[in-house]
């Protein structure tokens, strides 16, 4: 059940990151909060995966500006977290 739980949050979580993409203003407000939240959960799961989110956003922040490598990322970023919660934990 854990391991449904949390392939579904990050799906949750990836489908809000593209959607709140296309509305720029309200986007990095939610990327801020989402950071947060993420962070707090991530923190209570594992401190390795809160360094591992920490890296992501300092590569997604200094190198993966455009939009195409960003999509590419984020897409990345959910497959790796979605298998390593499902077939881990």
């Amino acid at each position: 059940m854990s391991r449904l739980c949390t392939f579904f949050f990050f799906f949750f979580v990836f489908f809000f990151f593209f959607f709140f993409f296309f509305f720029p203003f309200s986007f990095f407000f939610f990327l801020s909060v989402c950071s947060f939240v993420s962070c707090v959960i991530l923190f209570l799961l594992c401190p390795l995966l809160l360094v591992l989110l920490f890296l992501f956003f300092l590569l997604f922040v200094f190198f993966f500006t455009s939009f195409f490598l960003f999509f590419l990322c984020l897409l990345l970023f959910y497959f790796v977290f979605s298998f390593f919660f499902f077939f881990i934990f």
